[in-house]
């Protein structure tokens, strides 16, 4: 059978799920995000879904609509109600393989990362001679040091990272793999770590460019308060606000942490000194705005 690559008769689907709430840096990740994923030289069979998760920040259907506008190879989708990035993974992926029932691959997205062009090239050209020699699962364009690397394999044009697992921000899923792992499922657990969970049984990898052709820029989101998942190894430039955004991000870590480390040594200390612990708060009221924060 010929890959994706090869076809240009067989459509390759990318799914963007966006959301953009009461927080600034929703909306300004996803400005940055779409523009440059639309200017990446995509192959030409290429058809980008962008989903509309019900966001209540009321800037962001008039700039998908003026996306979707100026571009055909844009299909607006928005949810029938609030999905989250679980069950909406479910459902939109889903409503995906529906929409493009031949597509021998699809790629997902997500709605804060930036784009070296010709990345989809690579990592297409990469599954492919990674198949050849028995490498089998999803794979991505980003590499990020929080995830171990099981080995290192010197493929004909790169070297590439095999890992157990590696969160979903930038995925190219061969049908293949989906058929074997099933769909998607809200269990409970981020959706993307169930899946790997259920890769790993059937001896299917997370494969890795590496360098990276992508980047991630946001560093808040529905699992992720930190820097934690930037490409050190990015090929493309980045500017000087992007820089900046990381070394804020860094330094802010080291605060979190020097934090933690002084709670922790106030806590052994009012042991060592038979201080009774603080009561804890007993009120109905929810702290902050964690009511209002979504799924």
């Amino acid at each position: 059978m010929r890959t994706i690559s090869e076809s240009t008769t067989v459509t390759l689907p990318i799914l963007v799920k966006t959301w953009a709430g009461k927080g600034r840096h929703d909306f300004r990740y996803i400005r940055r995000s779409l523009p440059s994923l639309l200017a990446s030289d995509l192959p030409g069979n290429t058809r980008i879904v962008i989903v509309n998760d019900c966001s209540t920040d009321l800037r962001l259907e008039p700039f998908l609509r003026g996306l979707a506008e100026a571009d055909s190879r844009v299909e607006l989708w928005t949810n029938p109600e609030r999905q989250g990035p679980n069950r909406g993974h479910v459902y939109n992926v889903g409503k995906l393989l529906e929409r493009f029932p031949t597509a021998e691959c699809f790629v997902l997205c997500d709605d804060d990362v930036i784009y070296h062009p010709g990345w989809l090239q690579r990592l297409l050209g990469v599954r492919r001679e990674a198949e050849a020699v028995g490498i089998h699962g999803v794979f991505t364009a980003l590499n990020f040091d929080i995830r171990p690397v099981l080995r290192r394999v010197r493929l004909p044009t790169s070297e590439v990272l095999v890992k157990e697992r590696q969160a979903a921000l930038n995925w190219l899923v061969p049908r293949e793999t989906y058929d074997a792992v099933g769909p998607f499922r809200d269990i409970g657990l981020a959706y993307d770590h169930d899946y790997v969970l259920r890769m790993s049984a059937l001896g299917l990898r997370v494969v890795c460019l590496a360098p990276s052709w992508v980047q991630n820029i946001g560093f808040q989101g529905a699992y992720q308060s930190d820097n934690s998942h930037w490409a050190k190894d990015y090929v493309g430039k980045l500017g000087l606000g992007l820089r900046a955004h990381y070394l804020a991000w860094t330094l802010r870590g080291y605060g979190v942490g020097a934090i933690r480390l002084a709670r922790g040594a106030g806590r052994r200390l009012r042991r060592f000194l038979g201080v009774p612990p603080a009561q804890p708060h007993t009120s109905d009221e929810p702290h902050g705005d964690l009511a209002d924060r979504p799924t």
